[in-house]
Order: C-alpha cells, then sequence, then structure tokens
C-alpha cells in the first residue's frame, strides 16, 4: 500500500466506499468466525454511529459496545439509551477508574496526546536519553512552548485514554474472545494515515491475535455527513449544539486552538458538568488553573473567564 494508493481510494464516490466498506465488514466476520466473535466499538458518536449502521445492514443483531468512562456527554448517553431501545444489541463496560481518579493518579490531558506523553516521559525519567531527545530542539522534540509543563506542580500525561477507554475494551476482548471493528479514519491523523499505509488495507490479522477492521479508514469527514443525509441516520443531538466532534468533554487534547469550541459549549449546554471537571485535581492543582495556564499561552481564556472585547455588548 502506498499514499497514492490511499489516495486513489479516498477520492472514490460515496456508493464506492460504502461496498468497499460492506466487503471489509463481511471478509472480516468471515475470517473471525462468524458475527459472534467480533463487535462494533460504539462510542455513540456520528463515526461510530455510521459503522454500526453499516454493519447492521449485513449483521443486524451484531454487537455494539459502548464504554460509559464517565465523561460522556448527556447527549451522548442518551443517544445511546435511544438506539437500544430502537432494537440495537449494545452492551455497555465501564471503566474501573473515574476521570476524577485517573486525573488525580496520573495527570491532566493537556495540549495533546503526543506532547502529553512526552512531557510524562520526561518528568519520571528525565536522564534517559529519550527524554533529553525530547528536551532538545530536534524533531521529537516538546514544543517550546509546552516545555513549561515539565516542570509544574501537577502532572501532565495521556494516560486518561489507557485507562478510561483503552483498558476497558481489551478487558472486554479478553473475556469475551470478540475482535474489534472500529470507526477510524486514516484521514484523521498523519499516524493513521501511516499506520493503513503499514496495514496495507482495512482489515488487520496479525500472529499475535490482535485482529481488527477499519472499514471507515478510506472515508472522509464529508463522506460521513453525506452517508448521514442520504440514509437520514439519527445522531446525538450535542452535533446540532455547536460541536463537529465528540469524546470526552474535560479532554484538553486539542483545546488550546483557537477554533476549539468543546468547552464554550460545554459551559452553555451543561454548566454543571463544567463545573465539576474545572474542579478536578492533580497534586492539589484544579484542572481551571492548569488549562487557563495552558490555553494563556495562546492568548487564549476560558469560556466563563473570556474579557469583554470591542465586538462585545457592554452594558
Amino acid at each position: 500500500m502506498t499514499i497514492a494508493e490511499l489516495r486513489e481510494r479516498q477520492s472514490w464516490t460515496l456508493e464506492q466506499k460504502i461496498d468497499h466498506s460492506l466487503g471489509t465488514i463481511e471478509a472480516f466476520v468471515n475470517r473471525m468466525g462468524g458475527e459472534d466473535k467480533v463487535y462494533v466499538s460504539f462510542s455513540g458518536g456520528k463515526d461510530s454511529t455510521v459503522l454500526f449502521h453499516l454493519t447492521r445492514r449485513l449483521y443486524p443483531n451484531i454487537l455494539g459496545v459502548f464504554c460509559n468512562t464517565g465523561n460522556e456527554y448527556p447527549d451522548i448517553i442518551r443517544f445511546v439509551r435511544q438506539t437500544q431501545a430502537e432494537g440495537a444489541n449494545i452492551q455497555v463496560i465501564r471503566p474501573k477508574m473515574t476521570p476524577r481518579e485517573v486525573w488525580a493518579k496520573y495527570g491532566f490531558p493537556l495540549v495533546s496526546k503526543q506532547q502529553s506523553q512526552r512531557i510524562h516521559a520526561v518528568r519520571y525519567n528525565p536522564n534517559t536519553a529519550t527524554s533529553k531527545k525530547y528536551m532538545s530542539d530536534g524533531f521529537f522534540a516538546i514544543g517550546k512552548k509546552w516545555k513549561y509543563l515539565v516542570g509544574e506542580p501537577y502532572e501532565t500525561s495521556d494516560m486518561c485514554c489507557d485507562k478510561l477507554k483503552k483498558e476497558p475494551f481489551h478487558r472486554f476482548e479478553k473475556e469475551s474472545g470478540r475482535a474489534p471493528i472500529l470507526g477510524v479514519m486514516a484521514s484523521e491523523s498523519l499516524q493513521r494515515e501511516r499506520s493503513y499505509i503499514n496495514h496495507g488495507g482495512c482489515n488487520v490479522f496479525s500472529e499475535n491475535g490482535k485482529n481488527l477492521s477499519h472499514p471507515l479508514a478510506i472515508w472522509l469527514e464529508q463522506d460521513i455527513w453525506d452517508y448521514v443525509e442520504r440514509f437520514d441516520i439519527s445522531i446525538a443531538e450535542i452535533y446540532h449544539k455547536g460541536l463537529d466532534r465528540t469524546g470526552c468533554f474535560g479532554c484538553g487534547f486539542g483545546c488550546c486552538r483557537a477554533d476549539d469550541e468543546r468547552f464554550k459549549t460545554l459551559l452553555r449546554e451543561y454548566p454543571k458538568c463544567y463545573d465539576m471537571v474545572m474542579n478536578y485535581t492533580n497534586n492539589g492543582v484544579t484542572f481551571r488553573e492548569a488549562l487557563r495556564k495552558a490555553l494563556a499561552v495562546n492568548g487564549l481564556y476560558l469560556p466563563d473567564e473570556q474579557p469583554p472585547t470591542l465586538f462585545d455588548e457592554i452594558k
């Protein structure tokens, strides 16, 4: 598989992509030994909703698994329950720790997964060759403006994703013997693009038993919306409230971009959830304090601390 081949597939029509995805799903289910040997990872977001709809066209009773991390938008919880009530076969799993406990023990999710992982590595093993590389000015270094996080009194890490999402699913897979069908798209990140190319396609089979399927790998964001419109699929209400992507409502990854609206939307729609996550602590420091400082690096503010501008109506 090459980048040119991926780009060609990404340029296919929606009809071609649908056919490709259905073929990918059917091939994976057959290879695994039947629909009772697989499951669809169903987050309640639009991508996994499209994936679940596609998969149920072939296997109406296929199992969808939803992980309730404790940091889900109320709209997502309602949508999952609605989907269950409409007849979908959905199992709910949960992590062993709450988000508050994870952040207190491992640190805040700030900036990005990659940056937070490197910051955490430097704090715990500052003298390794890898940590020295992270603290250099090279390609793999922590961003200059984020190096201050290494010396902060609170921890920064990417462990929340592992503890709240990955571990529950790994535990489910081990206990059930089922392999996952995931709604991942190569276009979402350079890392996922490289992974698709390296694996050579949407289905991945390995000798160590880690088998998985990415039927939407060649889809683009617009394909998802086009599919939703064409088949008149219901999606979670949060998408009609200002967000185009969901996830944990308190996550700080990516929130330092000027166009990110997650905390503004959370404050407007669910102020109690906003206050709850802002009061999570690590080493006696609140998430509000840590996030305020990270946003300030890019000249940004928390939505309830935004000073008035010339464009605001001052009464």
